[in-house]
């Protein structure tokens, strides 16, 4: 056969290595293994022409359920599928290469007889051409009893040490689902609630009395020498929560109970109700004690955890009870191996006791038990007292101390959902390997001698900057990532805050350390009690711990990432550069470098790091703008730098420096326009701006740092004093040249302007001398105005031109 298919409908009942389904050789040529079907708990192989090929199962295999299995090889495509019951499991493209051939085919035994089928088989067939979808789905759903053109399930077999018998088709089709039942005696109603939980069952729940008359003949049936137990049996019924109030365990409100007689009369005193054959009574739930039956809408699948045991086989167990009269007698039957649990609670596999449980209240295994070791388990000896788990819990549910079930992610998230509150203890997160040394640095897993990346993240809040200091004060939160690959991380939440780990495992672990370089002072970061250490899951990869006697979800240190992270307040120190001021753009900067190790072992991360600032962005002086990251990795050690680009706020400067002194610019500049007889008023008027102008110069030179280069502000303000100390020259020159007369004897000066003087030839003479003196005055006046306004306006287009650009 170039292209094959291998299917058949099977019902483990144990596992012994792997099951073995079928097995299709070659005699003559002495060829084993030409045609293969073989059974895992998780995962199943086809084995075309010596061929191996795992495929995993969607689903995992369990005991004493019927399911159909196909393996189809398509020579043409080169393409190996598995089915489930009607349904894609998975496929591989594969070339086999060569048929498959044979002349000896056996069912349930390959090889070597430890890997030999345990259970039920039927419908075995080979076709020798690759069944399409739809076929198998109508053979899976007993539409079709298609038989194998190659190798036939009707026809040619040899039964060895086997037995057989007929079942109509529809029977592997329509299992029966009928509720099962464990029965105990008089316990209880605590004892009898934890039982049936810890079981995976429930206590009765009966709404109508003919389910009540159904389960009295029933237990007449199963107890015919009993009355004790044939009548009266615990409910999950209580109003424990609220008075009156009547529930099924955690359910809603039932309305109409099937209370018998005056039931119930019990008040506060009586919580619990009990089974009748007339229908439910209240009873006292603490002080009471009747039988007990659990009912199963689906025989459970215990797990035994805490072994060490890697092979699934030898963790699972299904219940079933031996001696229903005795009710005391168990057999735990290992599903996947010949081990089993006995009265008394033993842990035996092949004969050979492993364990027994110690005596506990209530004295049953389900649960989280101590037992005493008679062989070695997990590297403890014989005698030791070792912790196990026997639950009925799925994988993705923990298990309480008490054997109950609740959702895995439960677990560990700051509240109690267990009864026990068993669900917050234990809360470890963290599993470090034996010879763990916390001052060696984690190695990159990536290349060999490559240096480990640390993430910075710093995210600043507020920012305030001391100009006269020459300094900033950040306060700020900042955080290193980094991942670990010597640790495993149990039990990671998706929620990072439930992932922080306490101050005293903090201590236990490296963690790096980052000094602040341009701070006054050897500053660096802490580990105390400010200090978070989170684990960030990142990948959902994860695998159980086979150690743990619960459900511990184990993650790899390699693909999660540690963050620890602090807030900071501190002065940076900064060199302003106040040449523009206040018009100026500064660029302060924090400097952080690694110091645990030199930068061949850790270095910072310049794609994945970041710096942000949320803090008010309007500032009293500066606008604050967006931070900027600048590796420095000139040193021995990684470093980081953060740049703070500062704008300064210039509002202020404009109202209380420009502003004020344009003004008194104006005023000094009227004082021209004032009439050249007031000389007194022109000067002192004058006089006056310039000093207001050098008071405010000096109150703005103190306000900022000394500096040995000019200000711009400083380049403004002595304009405006130079500016102002020009229109006194002027005033003084033009008093001048208009009280300026010759004296009698030739060289004499007027000092007044009030004083009059006779002409010297005549009215038209003296006309003539008196109009060359006033217009004399009138154009040094003008030309005043005129080289002030100049020297105003060209000072202004290149101060502002060069400030602005």
């Amino acid at each position: 056969m170039n292209s094959v298919t291998l299917c058949a409908r099977f019902q483990l009942f144990i596992l012994h290595g792997w099951a073995t389904f079928f097995h299709l050789q070659d005699t003559e040529g002495k060829t084993v293994m030409m045609l293969v079907g073989e059974l895992w708990v998780e995962r199943v192989r086809p084995v075309i022409a010596r061929n191996w090929n795992f495929q995993l199962l969607k689903q995992q295999l369990r005991m004493y359920r019927w399911y159909h299995i196909c393996f189809t090889y398509d020579h043409s495509a080169q393409l190996i599928t598995t089915y489930i019951d009607g349904k894609l499991n998975n496929y591989q493209a594969y070339n086999v290469g060569r048929p498959v051939f044979g002349d000896k085919a056996t069912v349930g035994q390959g090889d070597n007889k430890e890997r030999s089928f345990s259970g039920k088989l039927s419908q075995v067939n080979i076709w020798d051409r690759a069944l399409d979808m739809e076929e198998i789905r109508s053979i899976s759903t007993c539409q079709l009893d298609l038989q194998g053109n190659y190798i036939s399930w009707d026809t040619g077999w040899v039964l060895e040490k086997v037995s057989s018998y007929e079942s109509p088709l529809e029977d592997f089709c329509h299992e029966d689902k009928s509720h099962s039942r464990f029965w105990f005696p008089q316990l209880s109603f605590d004892t009898a609630q934890y039982l049936c939980e810890a079981l995976g069952a429930m206590l009765p729940r009966v709404t109508v009395l003919k389910d009540v008359i159904a389960l009295s003949e029933e237990a007449n049936k199963t107890f015919p020498d009993s009355t004790a137990c044939s009548f009266e049996y615990w409910t999950s019924l209580s109003d424990k929560e609220e008075e009156g109030i009547w529930r099924y365990g955690n359910l809603e409100k039932l309305d109409n109970p099937l209370w018998m007689g005056q039931e119930p009369n019990g008040l506060h005193y009586e919580n619990c109700a009990v089974l009748t054959t007339q229908g439910l009574a209240d009873i006292d739930c603490k002080v009471d004690r009747k039988c007990v039956v659990c009912s199963f809408s689906e025989m459970p699948r215990f797990s035994l955890l805490g072994s060490c045991e890697t092979e699934l086989r030898n963790i699972y167990f299904i219940p079933y009870q031996k001696h229903l009269v005795k009710f005391i007698s168990w057999v735990m039957a290992l599903t996947i191996s010949e081990g089993k649990m006995t009265a008394g609670f033993g842990w035996m596999m092949s004969r050979l006791t492993i364990a027994i449980m110690e005596k506990t209240e209530p004295d049953f295994p389900m649960g989280r038990r101590w037992w005493l070791l008679k062989s070695p388990v997990c590297q403890q000896d014989q005698g030791e007292r070792h912790r196990l788990l026997l639950t009925p819990c799925d994988a993705n549910e923990f298990t309480c101390d008490d054997g109950s079930c609740i959702a895995h992610h439960k677990r560990c998230d700051l509240k109690y959902d267990c009864r026990d509150n068993s669900d917050e203890a234990a809360c470890v997160m963290i599993d470090k390997p034996t010879g763990y040394q916390r001052h060696l640095p984690p190695r990159s897993t990536e290349f060999e001698d490559s240096s480990l990346q640390l993430t910075l993240s710093v995210r600043v809040g507020n920012l305030f900057v001391k100009t006269m200091d020459m300094a900033i004060d950040v306060s700020f939160e900042l955080e290193v990532t980094w991942k670990d690959s010597r640790l495993r991380y149990l039990d990671l939440k998706v929620n990072s805050t439930l992932n922080i780990l306490p101050l005293e495992v903090m201590k236990t672990l490296w963690t790096p350390q980052v000094t602040f370089v341009n701070t006054i002072g050897n500053q660096h970061t802490h580990v105390d009690e400010y200090t978070t250490l989170v684990i960030t899951r990142i990948s959902d990869k994860k695998q159980r711990d086979e150690k743990a006697p619960a459900e511990v979800d184990v993650y790899s240190g390699t693909l999660n990432s540690l963050s620890i992270k602090r807030k900071y307040d501190l002065t940076f120190t900064c060199s302003l550069k106040l040449k523009f001021y206040p018009f100026d753009f500064q660029e302060c900067s924090m400097h952080f470098k690694v110091t645990s190790a030199p930068k061949n072992f850790l270095h910072f991360d310049p794609v994945n790091s970041s710096a942000r600032y949320f803090g008010e962005r309007h500032s009293t002086e500066y606008y604050v703008g967006n931070l900027k990251l600048k590796p420095d990795e000139s040193g021995v050690y990684s470093s980081m730098q953060i740049l703070v680009p500062l704008r300064r706020q210039s509002g202020y400067a404009i109202l209380n420096i420009y502003i004020p002194t344009f003004v008194l610019l104006i005023i000094s500049y009227i004082t021209l326009f004032i009439r050249t007889d007031m000389f007194d008023v022109r000067m002192m008027g004058a006089l006056t701006v310039q000093l207001v102008i050098a008071t405010l110069f000096s109150q703005v030179s103190e306000s900022l740092p000394k500096t040995s280069y000019f200000k711009m502000v400083d380049v403004w303000l002595l304009f405006c004093i130079g500016i102002t100390f020009l229109i006194i020259i002027f005033h003084a020159i033009i008093d001048n040249a208009i009280h300026k007369r010759p004296s009698k004897e030739g060289g004499e000066t007027s000092a007044s302007s009030k004083v009059a003087w006779k002409p010297i030839l005549s009215k038209s003479k003296a006309f003539c001398v008196m109009g060359t003196r006033d217009n004399a005055g009138e154009r040094l006046v003008k030309y005043s105005k005129i080289i002030v306004l100049i020297s105003f306006i060209f000072f202004n287009i290149v101060y502002w031109g060069y400030t602005l650009s």
